[in-house]
């Protein structure tokens, strides 16, 4: 059972409404506006009916253990299956009810049975995971607000869902005093977890396994690390407006919070419809549009740059052959470069048509992690990261987004993010190593990346 109510949304704004819901682990999903239905809408929900966890090899539901080592299937099962009988009325939206959450880099292990011993220094959950049957979505294009009650995991009375509508709509229409000004934010100072010349050397080691052989390409990174005592959600605010993306989000979890402007998704599953956006190739934006432009013209003819993508483009129609229908993998988008705030990337979208005994889960766990978080061949790059980098990447490099109850899905690539726990922040870039990269070149390309974020605040 469902109930929906649709408002006009022309005097609000995400922001706001976010600011208005009231409750716990409150999600906010956006996307900054462009010329597809992939930034039409944004998602809003609060209170789970459940929490699902992978920490430490254990898999929690609530309160409850589970014995399994298969997470992912455990949490498709709660979230699909028990929305098979529900109603199935057809909606125009991304999102009703459904897991809002992210697998971390090291779902790969998990799955793979390749866990390293490694310090863990954050402390985050492998996998979490929020079951909503609540949601506010924001249509852009139509001005308008819907509010959906469901009671697809709780069970809720018919009267339940419609006293929580009524409620909802009430707070929604109290301005807050947050919505008023953005506390002021003071910059961060950030520390990383290794010097230049242990990032570079790292760098040099990694070429001789490539040059011998070993793999063709890895992405090694550093961690940035400050101290943390300001409002999550106003340096969430900063950042959207700062540098916003393709994949904004700020997820309230129990102790912590993750905040993001990712530019790369790393799977999206519609029906039988499956993609996914390779990012390889950057550079710094230039100071204007003729500095960008020739910026742009270096990018375009740097066969190192190129060489890379290609083969993460390749990478890409691999992960999605597995799972897709023989012939069904096209390249509609090839090698586009895109202007970010303080970057520009090449870009290309793989897709494929979803074959039918695999899943969104099973795209997930195709496609995680991203080559381009990794590198080539996946496999020995994700074995050999570990023997550079001496902590657990945590939600770094792995898929923030959702599943819906219909077998829908989204996942952004966890890059341009910010871990906040114990009054830390935490932030993580890379870069992708091949045989002739220049080690000082890849140091200054995590910096430019992970620049959107530490440049909050004055």
């Amino acid at each position: 059972m469902r109930k929906i109510k649709e408002i006009s949304a022309d005097t609000l704004t995400p922001i706001s409404v976010y600011l208005r819901l009231s409750g716990q682990n409150k999600v906010i999903l956006e996307s900054i506006p462009r010329e597809n239905d992939q930034s039409r809408f944004s998602i809003l929900a609060v209170n789970p009916v459940k929490t699902v966890k992978f920490a430490d090899g254990i898999l929690s539901v609530d309160d409850q253990v589970i014995a399994t080592d298969e997470p992912l299937k455990v949490l498709e099962d709660l979230v699909v299956e028990a929305g098979e009988n529900a109603d199935e009325t057809e909606l125009d939206l991304p999102f009703v009810s459904g897991a809002i959450g992210y697998a971390g880099f090291d779902t790969y292990g998990i799955v793979e049975k390749i866990q390293p011993e490694l310090v863990d220094s954050i402390g985050t959950p492998d996998i979490y995971f929020m079951l909503y049957e609540n949601a506010v979505i924001f249509d852009h294009k139509r001005e308008k607000l819907i509010l959906i009650e469901d009671n697809v995991y709780s069970k809720r009375s018919e009267e339940e869902l419609l006293t929580a509508l009524s409620e909802k709509i009430a707070t929604l229409s109290v301005l807050t005093e947050a919505e008023k000004s953005v506390p002021p934010l003071e910059k961060l100072t950030f520390k990383s977890n290794m010097s230049q010349i242990d990032f570079e050397e790292k760098v040099a080691r990694a070429q001789e396994l490539i040059k011998n052989g070993d793999m063709f390409q890895i992405v090694l990174s550093q961690r940035l690390t400050a101290d943390f005592n300001q409002d999550p959600f106003a340096y969430y605010r900063q950042l959207r407006v700062e540098n916003p993306s393709s994949y904004m989000y700020f997820l309230e979890f129990d102790d912590f919070h993750v905040i993001g402007s990712s530019p790369e998704r790393l799977v999206a599953v519609h029906g039988n419809q499956v993609s996914t956006n390779p990012i390889a190739g950057t550079r710094k934006r230039g100071a204007n549009e003729f500095e960008d432009q020739a910026l742009i013209e270096e990018l375009e003819n740097d066969q190192k740059e190129l060489a890379e993508h290609k083969m993460l483009v390749d990478l890409g129609r691999n992960d999605l052959g597995k799972i897709s229908k023989y012939g069904s993998i096209e390249v509609p988008v090839f090698m586009k470069v895109e202007k970010y705030r303080y970057v520009m990337h090449i870009t290309s979208e793989v897709t494929g048509e979803l074959r039918p005994e695999f899943s969104a889960m099973d795209a997930l766990v195709a496609t995680l992690p991203a080559g381009t978080l990794s590198g080539a061949p996946k496999h020995r790059a994700y074995q050999r990261i570990y023997e550079f980098e001496n902590e657990k990447r945590g939600i770094y490099g792995g898929a923030i987004g959702y599943l819906t109850k219909n077998g829908n899905c989204d996942f952004a690539i966890a890059i341009r993010t910010m871990v906040l726990k114990n009054q830390k922040a935490h932030v993580q870039a890379g870069a992708g190593i091949v045989f002739d990269s220049v080690p000082e070149q890849e140091y200054q390309e995590t910096l430019n990346k992970a620049r959107g974020l530490l440049e909050i605040g004055k």
